[in-house]
């Protein structure tokens, strides 16, 4: 058990120190070096991993982290005869140890610079998403390919021209004029939302959730709305949904990590101060003009963790919910989601019947076989929901969600 919290300690902090880390880093010695900044924020991380297993972590993890970084920055810098330029004010190991108590305004700063920076004008929305959840959030290849709905090989390519463009276009770091915010602000509110997914339903491993990605989207949320231009009805929106989402945390596995669905969550569990601050920024949404996606969907979020009992659901509304996101968003994702909601209410042929319109994009999706299998099941057409649910524990790379699929599958097994 102790090894067990150990590790998740580490995880969540290795993930809230990377974006800080290749942030300063790149501020410190520009972007045409984001290779070797990301090199070695990398062997930064796999030293503490080695250390801290065997001796305390120190009081200040995030200092001891910039400090081993920065030193490993000099060192691939020397070896390359490329440190000229950084001796005068960088290359002593020597340095007051000051440097490395990080002020939490400077990272702020920082931060917010790499954010907008992802997000740069000269750049693709696609490749502005794939350099954010790359370099803000750590993400691997994999991770990034199952957020776009991209082949792995396809995405590991995309990644590397993007960041050849990002190291030749973007030049200096650094906040856009007020003026300019707006536009680049829905490309960071989308890195943002893709990161607290990837965190609620993690493509691969052992455990269903990453929390402490749920964790960092909500934090990267909190330090736009100190940024006033960023203060919108949006940001405000997609707050509310992630702390709605994020309540149900406590809820959403079994003492074992097994996964619970809504039906048999206990809903006791649910973080109650995460949903009144949920309520707090969905009111605040509504403070500006005009409804949008997030807005919606943080609607949808509050039905679902504010029901009383699964029973008490009110799928008539949730409908609605997704019937005006589907007309903002039709994407296949959201098509999928529209369809669970449709079969409480007018059963598992209906919906089974409107899966057939995003059958081409999302047949060979996890997700979207299990979801068959559930509504053949409810049809007592055991065979295909055999078939679907066989098809679905192939795919799942996830553990527990295999696990939980194949639970299904051995029920069953005789009908």
């Amino acid at each position: 058990m102790d090894n067990f919290v150990a590790h998740n300690t580490l995880d969540h902090l290795f993930r809230h120190e990377y974006s800080k880390l290749v942030a300063m880093l790149t501020n410190r010695y520009g972007v045409a070096l984001l290779d070797l900044v990301e090199d070695a924020v990398q062997e930064a991380l796999l030293k503490a991993s080695k250390v801290w297993s065997y001796q305390p972590m120190p009081d200040r993890p995030g200092a001891w982290l910039y400090r081993v970084a920065n030193n490993q920055m000099i060192d691939f810098l020397r070896r390359e005869k490329k440190s000229v330029d950084y001796e005068t004010n960088y290359a002593d190991k020597g340095a007051d140890e000051k440097e490395f108590e990080l002020q939490e305004d400077v990272i702020k700063d920082e931060m917010l610079k790499m954010i907008f920076a992802c997000c740069h004008p000269s750049l693709k929305a696609q490749e502005q998403l794939m350099l954010s959840l790359k370099l803000l959030c750590g993400l691997s290849v994999r991770e990034i390919a199952r957020a776009l709905l991209k082949s792995e090989e396809g995405t590991k390519k995309a990644i590397q021209r993007a960041k050849q463009k990002f190291k030749t276009e973007v030049g200096d770091l650094q906040v856009p004029r007020e003026e300019e915010i707006g536009d680049r602000l829905n490309a960071v509110l989308q890195v943002i939302y893709l990161l607290f997914n990837e965190g609620y339903k993690a493509t691969s491993g052992e455990k269903l959730m990453k929390q402490e990605l749920c964790e960092e989207a909500i934090r990267l949320a909190f330090l736009m709305l100190n940024e006033g231009e960023c203060n919108t009805n949006e940001l405000n929106a997609l707050i509310s949904m992630m702390l709605f989402k994020a309540a149900r945390f406590p809820a959403r596995t079994d003492a074992n990590g097994g996964l619970l669905t809504l039906e048999f969550q206990d809903r006791s569990l649910y973080r109650q101060d995460y949903i009144e601050w949920a309520w707090h920024f969905l009111k605040r949404s509504s403070d500006f003009e005009n409804t949008t996606l997030y807005q919606l969907e943080a609607a949808i979020s509050s039905y679902y963790t504010s029901a009383a009992s699964f029973e008490d659901t009110n799928w008539k509304q949730i409908l609605r919910l997704y019937d005006a996101l589907v007309l903002h968003k039709p994407s296949p994702v959201v098509k999928m989601s529209r369809v669970v909601v449709l079969s409480k209410l007018e059963g598992p042929a209906k919906a089974l019947e409107c899966m057939e319109e995003i059958e081409q994009d999302m047949k060979g999706l996890q997700s979207f076989q299990a979801l068959k299998a559930d509504l053949y099941v409810q049809l007592e057409n055991w065979n295909k929901a055999r078939y679907h649910l066989s098809i679905a524990i192939r795919e799942a790379e996830n553990q527990t969600e295999r696990r939980f699929l194949e639970a299904k599958l051995d029920q069953l097994h005789g009908k």
